[in-house]
């Protein structure tokens, strides 16, 4: 596992940490306002749909990880 982040680019690893803050944010949004109640139905929506959100980018993330091996600019460093 620390292998395979030492390889990731600083946007790789910026994009990781977002998608990663996401999936709290969603979640403490949807639970405060289930607190508040029924008429808060549409921030609970917006609460589980940044959930699901995080959940996508961090898997679209990890497949394009390992799919791709080596980043770009590992493969770049080699070249030069």
């Amino acid at each position: 596992m620390k292998n395979r982040t030492q390889n990731l680019s600083w946007r790789e690893r910026y994009r990781t940490v977002v998608s990663l803050l996401i999936i709290p944010l969603g979640t403490i949004i949807a639970v405060r306002a289930a607190m508040v109640g029924a008429q808060a139905w549409m921030l609970v929506l917006l609460g589980l749909a940044f959930i699901a959100l995080g959940i996508v980018r961090l898997r679209t993330l990890a497949s394009h990880t390992a799919t791709q091996g080596p980043t770009s600019a590992s493969k770049k460093r080699k070249r030069a």
